[in-house]
């Protein structure tokens, strides 16, 4: 199994150094930081990369465990749980001799969800019984990490759809979006998408057309085994949804809620994952 040790280091890097010792000793694969990552490597970037192949985080808290750092552009913390959050992997918080579970006030509203997660200890008195029983628990916590999912934006003023797309990302949803039919073809012929959206009037671009996103679905990378597309715009789309699911639309609509589901039932997302998202209001 990989497991992803997250911890403070003013507070807990001892516990995570012994802990990360231990997993190796039992044939697991553990990535702590300050041990992980070479002398002139991008952390971030190696950071993202060995939680998006890890099958669960440990995240480690004692009783020097600063929460306020959290709320901190730079919080690497922060990104560690907000990454494993997108990849829906395992996440045990541990706590460490006097420390415990921050307050829901004390967390970002970003990172409340971490509460709902039950807690392992790690107790000075029985540390060796305490890391053996927290190793034995790996496998039954590890979970195949969930792969990004891809989708392609086409709105010729996809600042409308921002809220929405604020609301899809912690699913495990990246976005590319552009402007024209144009560009999309020129996406969908370089790289690889789950599901593309779509409006179906677009005036502000090189399209300048009511109806780019009915001639969109026409077209044959779409049409011959392309990607399953949503249409997602005004009244005028709605009342030719049959006209458009017949061209191979896979769900046309007006409303955000109907968006979301559709968006989470065709990437096979889970509609109750972690956190809240934020209030939208119809298209």
């Amino acid at each position: 199994m990989n497991v992803f040790v997250s911890y403070q280091r003013a507070d807990t890097a001892l516990a995570a150094h012994a802990l990360g010792y231990a997993l190796r000793l039992a044939g697991h694969e553990a990535f702590v930081d300050t041990g992980s990552i070479g002398v002139g490597e991008m952390y971030r970037q190696v950071i993202a990369y060995n939680v998006a192949r890890a099958n669960v985080m440990l995240v480690l808290m004692g009783a020097a465990f600063d929460a306020s750092r959290l709320g901190e552009p730079a919080s690497v913390l922060a990104f560690e749980w907000q990454r494993a959050r997108f990849h829906s992997i395992g996440i045990v918080p541990v706590l460490v001799e006097g420390g415990r579970m921050p307050s829901g006030d004390a967390l970002p509203p970003e990172l409340r969800w971490l509460r709902r997660h039950n807690a392992l200890s790690l107790r000075r008195a029985s540390l060796h019984a305490d890391i053996e029983a927290c190793v034995a628990a790996v496998p039954s916590l590890a979970v195949t990490p969930r792969r990004a999912a891809r989708v392609l934006w086409v709105d010729d003023k996809p600042a409308n759809n921002e809220n929405e797309r604020r609301w899809l990302r912690p699913h495990g949803i990246v976005f590319d979006c552009v402007v024209s039919t144009a560009e999309a073809l020129e996406q969908l012929a370089s790289e690889s998408y789950d599901l593309v959206i779509t409006d179906l009037g677009r005036k502000d671009s090189s399209d300048r057309s009511w109806s780019a996103g009915a001639d969109f679905l026409d077209q044959p990378v779409v049409k011959d085994g392309g990607p399953p597309v949503i249409v997602y715009a005004g009244a005028l789309a709605v009342s030719r949804r049959d006209e458009l699911m017949q061209r191979g639309a896979s769900e046309v609509t007006q409303s955000t809620s109907v968006l979301l589901k559709s968006v989470l039932d065709l990437l096979g997302r889970n509609t109750a994952a972690d956190g809240a998202g934020c209030e939208l209001s119809p298209r």
